[in-house]
């Protein structure tokens, strides 16, 4: 169940990314329904909130919790910022002039890649665990060269992949806020664009897979 809801708020985040190819009602609809999932995620792992007061903060714990922080922050960003624009799920409710600010519209474009990052790099820190199933699943536990290889191949595939992506959608200009009317990524079909979204997704996911190995290095 815990990974199912895992594969579950990947997708939506996803697809949520790809709102230019949803219906507008689906994207406001699904984008506050996230909550649901996400609340269900944090209570799953509470013992994390009940730990936090306790025992020492070597650099992994460390970096876990930062991490973690702004995931919350641009999460809570981007879904607030989105209920304020809202043209028809809370269209009755909210006031014209917060609909069309183009202030706030600037601030849930970027608050949204910027949780798409933090939600990779929060994956990346946990991601050794999906790695143990999935080879466990492809029984190539008690062989660790072929691991070696698919890690190795599955790193630089995404790595290369990712970086693409973030460049076909034009990735720096967006988290800077910036009124980005077309890139070379909203030339692709519907698939085609959700591939880019889950690709920046993967990229940073490995970083932060990275950054968790470095640390564990460090402190040891």
């Amino acid at each position: 169940m815990r990974y199912l809801l895992d594969v579950l708020l990947l997708l939506l985040l996803v697809f949520e990314m790809s709102f230019l190819y949803l219906p507008p009602f689906f994207h406001e609809f699904v984008g506050a329904a996230l909550l649901v999932p996400i609340f269900v995620h944090l209570w799953q792992n509470r013992f994390f909130f009940k730990a936090l007061t306790k025992g020492r903060w070597p650099l992994p714990r460390v970096l876990g919790a930062v991490v973690n922080f702004f995931l919350a922050v641009t999460c809570l960003t981007s879904i607030i910022s989105g209920c304020l624009i809202s043209n028809i799920l809370f269209a009755d409710i909210m006031p014209l002039p917060l609909r069309s600010s183009p202030v706030l519209f600037s601030v849930h474009s970027a608050s949204a890649r910027w949780f798409l990052i933090f939600a990779g790099l929060h994956f990346g820190l946990y991601v050794s665990v999906w790695w143990q199933k999935l080879q466990h699943v492809a029984g190539i536990m008690s062989r660790p060269f072929p691991a070696k290889v698919m890690t190795g191949l599955l790193a630089l595939m995404m790595g290369a992949g990712g970086i693409y992506a973030a460049m076909q959608d034009k990735l720096l200009q967006r988290l800077e806020g910036l009124h980005v009317f077309m890139t070379p990524a909203l030339q692709y079909d519907t698939a085609g664009y959700i591939l880019t979204q889950l690709g920046i997704f993967l990229l940073f996911a490995e970083c932060g897979w990275l950054f968790w190995h470095l640390a564990l290095r460090r402190r040891a």
